[in-house]
């Protein structure tokens, strides 16, 4: 697909960051700046988000293989290269900044193997620290170890069948997988939470996103837009997200995440066909470009500033209003902040990397 019709992807990158916001908004402010209760159920699935996040990687990991594959003669490498730059140096910006924020707030100091197993995003490989001390960087501890292993699971997902096998086989892995976490990690806490953390028990979710790259290539996009099949897969995705939220439906016997998943699956294949203006926009395709920014300089962002949202909340009676505005304000900093990073760090890291793709190319050459 031609990159100007890519605005879906950016959009729900940036839908996927601001629902994780909302998500913490509640839950890291001090005191907290609740959600009027019309509101909560919805922003309490927020979390999500992360779940979206997932989808969207592997999806666009498999657009950008696809395109590349023919034009680049190292393509393992530079699939590697760029995954390293487009995520690491953001990330090693917020490491020192989280060190200086916690000896000065809370007068902690962390240690080299804290700070080690970040460098390395070895979190996933140590049960217990799987969550890192830079808030929400457990995410990436996923992400990097997916990135390790996505070409072999490109090529093995290499069609929709295969895709929609692996999909069956990862669920069977995470059922396999939670059963060996609670028999090897003796505090059963720990063992939960290392298991929700953990890239096999969102592995499936990856593949939910190379099943749906797989169905979008296959598809007849102007005999679907004809039909209308962008509308209604639209319609279906956005209706399961609030029919979860608000408990009109409910999988008891299904992971939560893979619910998610699917919804989101939907969604994406529904605006790939048909992008509405109301969803794919200039706002929200800006928020897609920061995405990555506002996740990882949110929640210190937020929880710093909760003074001023206590002194809203003590000055506004009326919740939703308080909320709104608090909201805004919050927003609009991280906004700010977001914004700073992405152009002065995120930008760089990535032409970072694609110098040192020419540098290694033309050392070939020579």
């Amino acid at each position: 697909m031609e990159p100007q019709k890519l605005g879906f992807i950016d959009s729900l990158r940036g839908f996927a960051a601001l629902y994780v916001l909302v998500f913490h908004f509640s839950l890291i402010t001090t005191p907290a700046a609740v959600a009027p209760r019309w509101l909560a159920p919805f922003t309490g699935l927020g979390g999500s988000g992360v779940t979206l996040f997932f989808v969207v990687s592997a999806f666009t990991l498999c657009l950008s293989s696809d395109s590349r594959r023919q034009d680049e003669g190292t393509p393992l490498r530079n699939f590697y290269i760029r995954r390293f730059f487009r995520i690491a140096p953001l990330f090693y910006v917020w490491i020192v900044l989280f060190c200086i924020r916690d000896k000065a707030i809370f007068d902690v100091l962390h240690s080299p193997a804290e700070i080690a197993r970040s460098v390395f995003f070895a979190l996933n490989f140590f049960p217990g620290h799987e969550q890192g001390f830079v808030w929400a960087s457990w995410t990436l501890g996923v992400e990097m170890l997916f990135y390790l292993m996505f070409p072999l699971f490109f090529k093995l997902a290499s069609n929709f069948g295969r895709a929609v096998a692996m999909f069956l086989v990862s669920l069977l892995c995470r059922w396999v997988w939670h059963y060996v976490v609670l028999m090897l990690v003796a505090d059963q806490s720990v063992a939960s939470t290392y298991y929700n953390f953990s890239l096999l028990h969102h592995i499936p979710t990856f593949f939910l996103g190379i099943v749906a790259y797989r169905l979008y290539s296959i598809l007849d996009m102007n005999r679907a837009r004809q039909l209308g099949v962008g509308e209604l897969l639209i319609a279906a995705g956005l209706f399961g997200l609030l029919a979860v939220a608000y408990g009109m439906i409910n999988f008891e016997q299904v992971d939560g995440i893979t619910v998610q998943a699917v919804i989101y699956g939907v969604l994406l294949i529904g605006l790939a066909i048909k992008a509405p203006g109301w969803f794919v926009n200039p706002v929200t395709r800006f928020y897609g470009k920061i995405s990555y920014s506002v996740y990882l300089s949110h929640a210190t962002t937020l929880f710093l500033m909760s003074s001023v949202f206590g002194f809203i909340y003590r000055r506004l009676t009326y919740v939703t209003f308080a909320y709104a505005v608090s909201l805004a304000i919050g927003l609009a900093v991280v906004t700010l902040i977001s914004y700073v990073t992405y152009r002065f760090v995120e930008t760089p890291g990535n032409n970072a990397g694609r110098t040192l793709i020419r540098l290694l190319r033309r050392a070939v050459a020579v």
